[in-house]
């Protein structure tokens, strides 16, 4: 089941990828760009997981955490920002350039670590074998203890938690204001669902570590599915 969840999740962030990068084309700006960027990123970064668990190819191990962890909550909140005005403090240009600064210090700490066969392998059999708890072996599901030299883990929480607040406040303050304005509409509840979807996503990371690996892929596709359904009405 945790294969089947991984590559559905995996068709769902595809079919994201090509509506955005169509309204792109439709309307190039800098928000569309971004969002088509890390949806994009999403879709490598899983199909990396699948390679590397099927390949043992630990550098698609790297990618999937570098891509999907890291730069694409950052892109898609970065998007979200660029949504706003800019205003008088230039956050949208202080938050893009922490997060290439953090990007380029992620990169660099990967460079520096090494890779737990050990704790890969025991990875691979969560998947494979839909081992009821990740507790006994003592690693995330998602693979944090996979990379060893865990400095590494600063920028890339940096990365996901920026790209979150990002996404979960443009998500919150559109709503709010239409229902301020008394203007509800679809795009209101596709604003609001992305932020459930936002929601979900974290908590998901969050338990990772306590349930089985289904579990953690099925809410992973739930996730992306709200969030595909927010992305289409608004």
């Amino acid at each position: 089941m945790s294969i089947v969840s991984i590559f559905f999740s995996d068709l769902v962030i595809l079919i994201l990828f090509i509506f955005s990068f169509k309204k792109y084309l439709l309307r190039k700006n800098t928000n569309k760009l971004l969002w088509t960027i890390g949806f994009f990123q999403a879709f490598i970064a899983v199909t990396s997981f699948l390679i590397s668990i099927y390949t043992k190819s630990y550098i698609f191990f790297y990618i999937y955490y570098f891509l999907g962890a890291g730069l694409t909550p950052a892109l898609l909140g970065l998007g979200s920002i660029y949504l706003l005005k800019e205003g008088k403090y230039k956050v949208q240009t202080i938050l893009l350039y922490l997060t290439i600064v953090l990007s380029i210090l992620l990169i660099i700490l990967f460079v520096f670590s090494s890779v737990s066969i050990t704790n890969f392998n025991n990875l691979t059999q969560l998947i494979f074998k839909n081992i009821v708890t990740a507790q006994d072996i003592k690693i995330s599901l998602l693979g944090v203890g996979v990379i060893r030299n865990g400095n590494w883990l600063i920028p890339l929480v940096a990365l996901n938690t920026i790209g979150t607040i990002e996404l979960l406040y443009v998500s919150l303050y559109s709503f709010l204001k239409d229902v301020k304005n008394k203007s509800i509409s679809k795009r209101s509840v596709g604003v609001f669902l992305i932020f459930i979807a936002v929601i979900l996503i974290a908590v998901v990371s969050s338990i990772s570590r306590f349930y089985n690996i289904s579990v953690v892929w099925l809410g992973f596709l739930l996730a992306w599915i709200v969030f595909f359904v927010g992305y289409i009405l608004t």
